[in-house]
Order: structure tokens, then sequence, then C-alpha cells
């Protein structure tokens, strides 16, 4: 077959399954795929680089790249495929990183909390790779600003010294999105609220919901429309919620056909975002892209996808989300959708993957 690249995709779900996707489409003739279940993300960690290993020798194929993300280990990946692919570059791309990820109050063991390991993998796999790539300068920034301070924790060697080793390396590429086609907005009597991400507590449904369940005390008048990636053990909130907003709710799960996904962008008016982790943000720029107001906290990457120099308008204050909410339901005219939308439709995935895939 010749010289082909390989992407290996340890995680194929979500924001990792989209991206791996966009890759495979604009590329098909150039990419060989390989996938692991979105589960288990702790053993993607220590198991995928071994089962990854093992497939692309089957191949028997001298692939001339090979393009993994962050829940591998690429420094065993290296150690098991060396001897097979001498001439193989290694690019690692960061949808996020282990050493500013929020922990779960369902990880099991608060010992599990002081656990480095994960975030030594991070470390080991860029400082192995040819070339480090993350989805967003705040994934950038996070992970640069925590990796001193993490090396440093160690007793002796002074690993630190390593650090712009990657950073000489590192760039930030935008995953980006496909921008929903221009169409005409019917405006909805009653606005709709949307819920587009993982059902996941690092999302932090509970302050969405709770900003709902004030308004509807209040008599304040909404439709809610919740999609996004169901999980085995979602937060209790959105059972909570589907009884207490079932005469709010006109549409309650995830949606697999695409097209019935982009539907329910285009019926929504707004999007409260009360994410306590995002490296980049899909969902919310996919549903910006659709015209739908995103109502937006000042953290994480959300002032890197829409500058408050630009969009000020946007964002709430601590503790003022029902409030805000509230406002943007009485005047959603005040918003300029078009502006919002056109920011969003910057992210183009075709610009992000040339430059991904750039020599």
């Amino acid at each position: 077959m010749g010289f082909m690249k390989a992407f290996l995709e340890p995680y194929y779900g979500g924001s990792h399954k989209s991206f791996a996707d966009s890759v495979i489409k604009r590329f098909p003739d150039e990419f060989m795929l390989f996938t692991l279940p979105p589960r288990h993300w702790k053993w993607r960690m220590h198991g995928s680089a071994v089962t990854f290993a093992e497939q692309v020798i089957a191949t028997a194929i001298e692939f001339s790249e090979i393009f993994v993300t962050s829940l591998t280990d690429l420094a065993l990946l290296k150690s098991l495929l060396g001897s097979r692919l001498p001439k193989c570059r290694y690019t690692i791309y960061f949808h996020e990183n282990q050493l500013s990820y929020p922990w779960s109050d369902i990880d099991k063991g608060p010992e599990e909390r002081k656990d480095m390991h994960y975030g030594f993998l991070n470390f080991t796999s860029a400082l192995t790779a040819d070339r480090v790539v993350f989805n967003s300068e705040f994934n950038k920034d996070s992970f640069f600003n925590n990796l001193a301070p993490f090396l440093r924790s160690f007793p002796d060697c002074r690993l630190d010294k390593r650090i712009d080793e990657i950073l000489k390396k590192s760039e930030v590429i935008y995953p980006g999105i496909e921008p929903v086609p221009e169409f005409e907005r019917i405006g909805n009597e009653v606005a709709v609220i949307l819920w587009n991400h993982r059902w996941e507590y690092d999302k932090n449904p509970d302050e969405f919901f709770l900003a709902l369940f004030k308004l509807k005390e209040k008599g304040i008048e909404f439709k809610l429309a919740v999609a996004g990636e169901e999980k085995v053990r979602a937060p209790e909130i959105f059972g909570v919620a589907k009884e207490k907003l079932k005469n709010e709710i006109i549409s309650f799960g995830y949606l697999e056909n695409r097209e019935q996904y982009i539907k329910l962008l285009k019926k929504s008016d707004i999007i409260p975002v009360t994410s306590n982790h995002e490296f980049f943000g899909i969902s919310v720029l996919e549903a910006a892209s659709a015209g739908v107001i995103p109502l937006l906290p000042k953290r994480l990457s959300y002032p890197e996808l829409f500058p408050l120099s630009e969009f000020e308008y946007l964002y709430y204050e601590n503790g003022q989300l029902a409030e805000y909410i509230e406002k943007t339901i009485l005047n959603t005219n005040r918003f300029d959708r078009k502006e919002i939308k056109k920011r969003a439709d910057s992210f183009n995935n075709s610009q992000s993957l040339s430059a991904f895939l750039r020599s």
C-alpha cells in the first residue's frame, strides 16, 4: 500500500470521535483509523498502546507517521513499534491534559486524587513525540503552567529541565467544527433553552438545571431541549430535571442522527454554559453556528472562542446565571446572532485539518 499514516484513537467517542472522523473523511486515502471504545479512560492510558502496537504490526504497512491522542502512552507505543517502523514520525494531539483535568467525585477512593501517574504519562508522551499539538491555547497554557510544579514535586533528578524541549515542538491547532449552513431562523414564541454537552459531572449540569428550576418557580416561560452524549452513570440531576421540567421539555436524550441534531440546534435559542472543564468547546461552537446564543462563564477556553473585547455581552458573572438567562429570554433581539455565527464558523474544521496535516 506504500507509505500511509495511522490515526490511533483510544477513546472513540464525543469530540475525540468527531475529530478522528473529520480527519479520515478529509484524507481517506492517506490515513488508516484504529479505535477503541470510549470507556475506561484510565485503562486506555495504560493499555491502549499495547493493543494499538499489535494492530499496527498486523497490517504489515510501513507507516510514515502515526498520530495518537492524549489517552495513549506514546512512550510505550514507540518502544513497541520502534524496530518495526524506524523512520516513523509520531504526533500527539492533546484533546485534554491530566495535569489540569478536574477529578470526579465518583472516582474510587480518596487516594486516587493523589495519583500522579496519569499526568506523568502525558509528560513522557509529550517528551517522546516528534510533534505536540494542543486543541486550544488554554489547554496548552494549563499543561505547561502545571508541568513545572508537578515535576518539581518529585524527590530528585529535576525533570523540569526537559520542559523547554517539549515547548519548542508544541503548537495549537483547533479541532474545528463543521459549520451549520445558512438558514432562515423562524422565531419561537417561547424561548428554547439547550443542553448539548456530555452528561457528566465536569459539565456542571447541577448549576444549569438549578437555574432553570428557579426560572420555573418565578413563572418565566421557556422550553427545554436536552441532547448530548449520555453516560451509564449520569448525574442524578438529569432524572430530577426530566420530572420537574416535564412540561417544558421538547426533546430529552442523545440524538444519534446528525440531521436530527442539527434540526434541534436550529430550533434552539439559548445555550447557557456551566462547564467546570472545557479545553475547546465543540458543542458550544456547533450551537453558535446554528444561531443559538451562548451564555458563557469567564473561564476555561471560552474567552478564546468568543473574545471578551468583542463578545463581552455573552458572559455572565458567577452566581447570576438564572438572572442572565431571564434577561436573555425577555430580549433575545439584543444579541447579534449573525456575528455570533460568523465567529463560530471561523473555526471551520477544513482549515484546522490542513494545518494539522502539514509536514
